[in-house]
Parts: C-alpha cells; sequence; structure tokens
C-alpha cells in the first residue's frame, strides 16, 4: 500500500476543501446567452443632487410609490423644479399624468397610482431591484449602469428636495452613482460588476448578471488633470465614458437635439463672454450642425481609453467629433465604436431627421468597419415603415414603431443591436398598444390617424406591456416575445450580451484588423 506524507495529504484536502466550497468556475471563451441593455440610469435617484428622480433602486417599487405625497402645483415633494408652472408643463406633456406635477385626483397617480409605473414616467425610480431581477429571469443578462447628470438642470431644483450631502456637480454625482452600484452588487449574489470581458462571461455563465460601469456627463472631470481622473476611474471599474452629453465640453463638441439644450448652450457661451458665439447659430436654427469636434485634449482621451481597453462610446458627440473618432480608431486597427443609445436617422420621420443627435447611415457604417455596435432607443417614436418588415406598422410609438427600426439595423444594415432602454434619463418609453385614450398609438399628432391606429390593434400579450406600454425594466424580456409574436427575428436581440462582449474583447485585441465588411449593408436614403 502506497503511504502519502503529511504534506500531501495537507495539500490534497486543502485542494478539495477550496474546490467545493471556493468553486473557480472559468468560462474564458464560452459563449453566453442573453439578452442586454447597453444604456441604463439605475442609479440616476442620486442625480441632480437627488431631487429629480422619486424612489428607490432598492426593494420592490410600490414601496417607495407609495410613500408619495402627490405634490401640489407650488410645492411638494413632486414639485421637481423650482418652477410650479414648469412642473405642471412637464406633467402634462401627451400622456403623462402629473409625473412631475399635482398627483393627487389624477387617473394614474397618488394615492393608488393605479397602472404604474408607466412608459411616460420621467421622474420616478423604473428599475427598482425586483423589476430588475424578473428582468434578468427572463433573460437580460448584461447591462451597463452609467452615472448621468446635469449641472443645469440640477440648478433649477428646489433645494428642500435634494438628498443630505448631495449637490449640483456633476463629478460628485458621479462619484455617488458609482458607489450605489458597487454596493448594489456587492450586497446581492445575483448581479455582479464585470471589470473585464472575460468577467463577464464567468459572471454570465454563474447565471448572475453582469454589470458594466460607465459615465455620461457634460462636464466630465471638471478642470481636473483629466489623466489622473481616467486612471482613478477605470482602477474603481469604469469601463466606459461618453466624451460628450449635453453641451461641448473641453474634449468634444455634441450634438443638439431638444430645444432646452440649445438654449443651456447658448447661455453658458454668452456667460463666458465667448467670443464665437456666431459659431453657435446652429442653436437657433433647426437641421444646422454643431461645427466643433474634438479638441486637442478629446483626442488625447480617446488614445488614452483605446490604450486600457475601454468601450468608446460615441453617444451624443457632434458629427464633426464622430468623424475625427473614426480617424483615430481606424488609426488603431480599426478600434470598436459604439453608440450606446442612439436613433436610426433614416428610419424616423421628418422632424427627427433634422436632429444631428440621430444617427447615419455613414456613421453605422463606422460602426460596423469598427467591429462594434448599436443600442436601440426603446423610444416612443412615430417611424417610417421599413420595406422588407413582416409587422405592420399601424401603431405609432409603439413595439410595431421598435420593429421597423430594429429590423432595418438587423436586416438592412446588419449591424449588432441591443436594447438602450435609457430609463432614468429624463425620456419617455414605447406606448402600449391596448389602453385608456390618448394613449395607445399616440406618435402621430393627427386625431384621426391615432383613432384608425388604435382601432386596429389586436392580439394583447397578456402582459403590463398591453396596457402600461414599457413602464419598467422588467418588461424588457416581454418586448422579445412580442416582437416574436409579430413574426420579428429576435436572434440579434437574444444574442446581444455576447455581441457587446465580443465587441469589449475587440477593443483588447492587439490583433484585430479591418475594415469589417459593409459591402452587404442595404440602406435607405436619407431625406435630410
Amino acid at each position: 500500500m502506497k503511504r502519502y506524507s503529511v504534506k500531501t495529504i495537507f495539500i490534497f484536502t486543502i485542494t478539495m476543501f477550496c474546490a467545493t466550497f471556493f468553486p473557480m468556475n472559468n468560462y474564458a471563451g464560452e459563449p453566453v446567452q442573453g439578452f442586454a441593455d447597453i444604456h441604463t440610469h439605475q442609479m440616476a435617484e442620486y442625480s441632480f443632487a437627488g431631487a429629480w428622480i422619486y424612489g428607490s433602486h432598492k426593494g420592490p417599487l410600490d414601496e417607495s410609490l407609495h410613500q408619495c405625497t402627490g405634490g401640489s402645483i407650488w410645492g411638494g415633494d413632486h414639485a421637481r423644479t423650482n418652477f410650479g408652472v414648469l412642473n405642471e408643463f412637464l406633467g402634462q406633456i401627451p400622456g403623462t399624468w402629473g409625473d412631475t406635477g399635482v398627483h393627487f385626483g389624477k387617473k394614474y397617480g397618488y394615492p393608488f397610482y393605479t397602472g404604474w409605473p408607466r412608459w411616460d414616467t420621467i421622474a420616478h425610480q423604473q428599475m427598482p431591484e425586483d423589476y430588475l431581477k424578473h428582468a434578468h429571469e427572463n433573460g437580460l443578462n448584461l447591462y451597463v449602469m452609467s452615472a448621468v447628470d446635469f449641472k443645469p438642470l440640477c440648478d433649477t431644483m428646489p433645494k428642500k428636495n435634494m438628498k443630505p450631502g448631495l449637490k449640483c456637480n456633476e463629478m460628485s454625482s458621479v462619484d455617488v452613482q458609482l458607489q450605489a452600484a458597487k454596493d448594489f452588487a456587492a450586497q446581492r449574489d445575483w448581479v455582479k460588476i464585470a471589470r473585464s470581458p472575460e468577467e463577464a462571461r464567468n459572471i454570465i455563465n454563474s447565471g448572475k448578471l453582469a454589470m458594466i460601469l460607465a459615465i455620461e456627463v457634460t462636464d466630465l472631470f471638471d478642470n481636473d488633470d483629466w489623466q489622473k481622473r481616467l486612471d482613478y476611474y477605470y482602477s474603481i471599474g469604469v469601463r466606459s465614458i461618453q466624451l460628450g452629453h449635453q453641451l461641448n465640453n473641453r474634449f468634444t463638441g455634441v450634438a443638439p437635439h431638444h430645444w432646452i439644450f440649445k438654449v443651456f448652450q447658448f447661455l453658458r457661451n454668452a456667460g463666458i463672454g465667448d467670443p464665437r458665439l456666431d459659431d453657435y447659430i446652429y442653436l437657433v436654427t433647426n437641421g444646422k450642425k454643431n461645427p466643433h469636434g474634438l479638441t486637442t485634449e478629446g483626442r488625447a482621451l480617446v488614445e488614452a481609453m483605446m490604450d486600457k481597453n475601454m468601450i468608446i462610446d460615441i453617444s451624443h458627440m457632434s458629427e464633426v467629433a464622430v468623424r475625427d473618432l473614426y480617424a483615430i480608431a481606424k488609426a488603431r486597427n480599426y478600434y470598436p465604436m459604439v453608440l450606446s443609445h442612439g436613433h436610426l436617422r433614416a428610419i424616423m420621420m421628418g422632424e427627427k431627421q433634422l436632429e444631428e443627435k440621430t444617427t447615419p447611415n455613414e456613421f453605422i457604417k463606422y460602426i460596423k468597419e469598427t467591429g462594434g455596435m448599436i443600442g436601440l432607443r426603446t423610444g416612443p417614436d412615430q417611424v417610417k415603415t421599413y420595406p422588407d418588415s413582416v409587422v405592420p406598422n399601424d401603431c405609432d410609438g409603439s413595439t410595431k414603431s421598435f420593429a421597423q427600426a430594429y429590423q432595418y439595423g438587423t436586416s438592412g444594415l446588419k449591424v449588432n443591436i441591443a436594447f438602450a432602454s435609457d430609463f432614468g434619463g429624463f425620456i419617455q418609453q414605447l406606448r402600449p398598444r391596448f389602453g385608456p385614450k390618448g394613449e395607445t398609438c399616440g406618435a402621430s399628432n393627427n386625431d384621426s390617424i391615432v383613432k384608425s391606429q388604435t382601432a386596429k390593434q389586436t392580439n394583447r400579450l397578456g402582459s403590463p406591456l398591453d396596457y402600461q406600454g414599457f413602464g419598467h425594466i422588467g418588461l424588457e424580456g416581454d418586448i422579445i416575445t412580442e416582437l416574436q409574436h409579430f413574426g420579428v427575428n429576435t436572434s440579434g436581440l437574444e444574442n446581444s450580451a455576447e455581441a457587446l462582449i465580443q465587441v469589449w474583447e475587440r477593443c483588447g485585441d492587439k490583433n484585430r484588423t479591418g475594415p469589417l465588411p459593409t459591402s452587404d449593408m442595404i440602406l435607405i436614403p436619407e431625406e435630410h
């Protein structure tokens, strides 16, 4: 009988103990299953000094909603800005029932919140823990948690609504949100932060939800040494950064869209005595483009992010800046470009195509050439009919509209697409196909079109998506199910977690080559 030394027995015992109680799964290279949402603001309750989003990311949403007092036109916790009339104006955006203003007496508001959360919510948490976990159970396996803020908007908030310790400083807000995300993941066994593609694969193939940390603000890094700040945020786990947000900054020009941001841009430049105010004529002239691209610091920041294999997000950048970035990506062996949340310009209706923030076919070609991907916004937009669509375009702003854009992206442009809900980002979501008057198929301003489209809707899904629209993250899997019921090939969405990880792996691939083929793209001409 063979004898074993005490040392050998000790090593064997320790090895077996560790293998049993601390298994080291390694799924490097193994494909993952499930879909991704590559642009969310889960911790937005801490943005705007905590004075905008109502409700907590922790626990069930119902508890935080029912703690709301309903507010009043001049005060209360739902007077989200210092201007009472503005609160009510925001609260009366078509379909919105007092989301930012008076709740009491509204059909869906305080105190019962029947039918909430809703597709048109812009001031309430839509990613609470229970709904996020439900989304994960239905196939969401990867999401990007982007820390967001915008100081000019924060400055309009009532101080009495600001959370203790929070202030109107974008980078301070980012710090709070990132810490909240880290705490959230550390205190739960079903969601973990991914710092590399390998970690993302291990997390997902272990049955958990992978979170990627990102940043989206206007005054990125304030006036600090950007290299030191980049190194710091990378050290704590941030793997994606937008160079710009709503206003031009030290790194890049941004794409104008909503009129309020054009006003903020004008006031900022007038306030600092910018002698180039004539450059900003595009701010008040519809359809004009921002003449400002990447700055010298912006180009250096892009190069530094590429050195760290970070995900380069082109969202909100001016067209000039995107072309500048593409030149850098091309010179770096076609480093991947990612649009985390966007609209495909060619499929959008007339006025929307005028917005520089929409993405032209030219840029989608850049994304495809570099091996990047697109997060498609789940907004309530009216779109053109995609000629090869299997879905009737007969319910504006609903999943049927999303189907047109998605099919154009996957079948026509043949680019990788994931969800981009942008929850917590001051925006509305996909409308319901069934519901009260004024709710359904309502993206058109023509009442007769709305009535006609509403009458055509059949085959309810049997989900809150039918009546609430895309009201919270837990319904994201239901969007895929409804698209499948329509006959849409949803394999692109269903495998979008793997697609993003492959993009991330390409960032770190020192042997990557390009350009990747684009000759198979079938383009819809842009009108503007």
